[in-house]
């Protein structure tokens, strides 16, 4: 069988130049895999459809969750199975999935023998797939500035300042969300959609048990001042973040966001991008294969239970 592997030599973990050597050496052990260094301008979509006319029939990526999210988006709702390396900073994907972090050992995922294909639900948000989730409001202005300040600081830097510039300067979002027909006015600091339920415990925040329950878990939060957001900020480290009043909670298959704004700045698995208002979120249930350990498909396929518990104001 004829496989592909996507590396992103631009990564977290490519910046070691020893990974980097590890994992191109370590990929040319497996049976029939071509390893396809991304470079700047690269058209995954179009090559992704060339090399399955050439007959491949599994891709993998190494790459951080914005480089995975871009080869998945090409191989969702198709048969075609994906293997992830996590090859990232984060890699919060490749963990809630169960790949090891060891690059050997996830890259015998690609062997028949070694690992075993599931089925997983996709969020989307306007034609724009997302594999862990999705947001407005304060996030995406916190990227942003992490991203004009990357290069210079690093990554971890970057994020620590931009955190504080945001908390220092919240703002409010007013938006329209329909659930079910019914429509809501709000003001929300953050709008978070998870692509299935989240953890917001602090030891596990952000961890998700599974990914087939087909929901989006939607987190509102209405603070809009420094000292709403450290209410928040310590209601999450008491692991009470549920009781804060500032926080709204619910499930739903699929929702609109309006807004005043012609476009909204939107985030989605790490990257931010401008997109037209309305937001049309929705998710895809197991609209995507993965390849994963034989342990964690044993996890049996959660039926859909949603309809929606609507939001409180």
């Amino acid at each position: 069988m004829k496989k592909v592997l996507f590396i992103n030599g631009k990564s977290g973990r490519a910046k070691k130049s020893r990974d980097l050597t590890n994992l191109q050496e370590e990929a040319r052990k497996q049976n029939d895999l071509e390893v396809h260094l991304i470079q700047k301008g690269d058209d995954l979509p179009w090559l992704i459809k060339n090399y399955t006319r050439q007959g491949v029939k599994m891709f993998g990526v190494a790459g951080g969750d914005g480089t995975v999210n871009s080869v998945a988006s090409c191989l969702v709702n198709s048969d075609v199975p994906l293997v992830v390396i996590p090859f990232g900073t984060l890699n919060h994907f490749a963990r809630d999935i169960g790949v090891p972090s060891n690059l050997a050992q996830a890259l015998r995922l690609f062997d028949e023998a070694e690992g075993t294909e599931m089925r997983i639900d996709v969020g989307e948000v306007n034609g724009n797939f997302f594999l862990n989730n999705s947001s407005i409001g304060i996030y995406p202005r916190l990227v942003r500035l992490r991203e004009k300040n990357e290069q210079r600081l690093g990554k971890a830097l970057s994020y620590l300042l931009a955190g504080w510039h945001v908390m220092r300067r919240p703002n409010l979002w007013h938006v329209r969300l329909e659930i079910n027909g019914e429509k809501q006015d709000l003001k929300v600091g953050l709008l978070f959609f998870s692509n299935n339920r989240v953890d917001m415990t602090p030891l596990k925040a952000g961890q998700r048990a599974r990914l087939d329950d087909q929901v989006l878990d939607v987190y509102l939060v209405k603070a809009g001042t420094f000292f709403q957001f450290f209410q928040v900020v310590a209601s999450f480290l008491s692991n009470r973040l549920e009781e804060s009043p500032m926080v709204v909670r619910t499930e739903v298959c699929e929702a609109t966001v309006y807004s005043s704004r012609h476009h909204m700045r939107v985030a989605f698995d790490g990257e931010t991008r401008n997109l037209n208002s309305p937001l049309e979120y929705k998710i895809h249930p197991a609209a995507l294969v993965v390849r994963v350990p034989p342990e964690k498909s044993e996890n049996p396929t959660g039926e859909s239970k949603l309809e929606s518990t609507g939001v409180k104001n």
